[in-house]
């Protein structure tokens, strides 16, 4: 009988749900021959189904948390709030009325240090905006000032979003944290079981053949062409490319 051989399939040119396709679909064909097949090619089947479970669970979820585009929304009221505070100051120091321009001096005084706080880093954002807000509400010298020049309102705002962005982004950082372990992490085991299982099936079907496993074998072997014709041809023909 001609040896029989699975077609190339270049695994690692797949995306991560593309491959968890071919793995799932692997897995479906053959559990409904499970029991024409011996103890070990069972064993490898196995394998691969839990592996290829997860791995196909986790390169289906979205990878943007739910609550990333209000973290991002919240923020920018934060940046833009900042914003004017900065704007009224710097117009107000130019103000003709000696007492607008020296509560807006003294403020910027205090303000100039954390004017470029909406620019740092998400978490350091909301600590300095909060460490600002304290400072400023301990100060009665500062609440006159800011109620002079207008900017008392501006500055209750921002306390307001700040504290609604840091529960929104404290919740979103504990969703994160609570992820199973990504699906980059899981394809390269998923990988090699899948590899495993198709040599094995490739020796039973050529070392003790029968129509349930050479069934099995054409099918599976349609699906690796299949999949390998989703792949664009590799740019650089010179690195070596992992295959199956």
């Amino acid at each position: 009988m001609e040896k029989k051989e699975f077609s190339t399939v270049h695994l690692n040119h797949l995306s991560n749900e593309d491959a968890a396709a071919l793995f799932v679909q692997t897995c479906e064909h053959a559990i409904p021959v499970k029991d024409y097949l011996d103890d070990v090619t069972n064993k490898a089947l196995a394998n691969l189904q839990s592996s290829s479970a997860d791995f196909s669970a986790q390169a289906n979820r979205p990878q943007k948390s739910k609550l990333t585009d209000e973290v991002a929304i919240d923020r920018k009221v934060s940046s833009d709030i900042l914003s004017e505070i900065k704007r009224v100051i710097v117009f107000e120091s130019k103000s003709r009325d000696a007492g607008k321009k020296k509560s807006a001096q003294d403020f910027n005084f205090f303000f100039e240090p954390y004017s470029k706080i909406g620019k740092a880093p998400i978490g350091t954002q909301i600590e300095q905006t909060q460490e600002m807000i304290l400072k400023y509400k301990a100060d009665p010298l500062l609440l006159s000032a800011a109620q002079i020049i207008n900017i008392d309102v501006l500055m209750t705002e921002l306390e307001t979003d700040n504290t609604k962005l840091s529960v929104v982004y404290k919740i979103r950082t504990t969703d994160t944290g609570n992820r199973k372990t990504s699906s980059t992490d899981l394809r390269p085991a998923t990988t090699e079981n899948y590899v495993m299982f198709c040599n094995i099936v490739e020796q039973a079907v050529n070392l003790m053949p029968n129509d349930a496993l050479l069934s099995l074998f054409n099918t599976l072997n349609e699906l690796r062409k299949k999949y390998n014709a989703l792949i664009s041809k590799p740019k650089d023909k010179g690195k070596n490319t992992p295959t199956a």
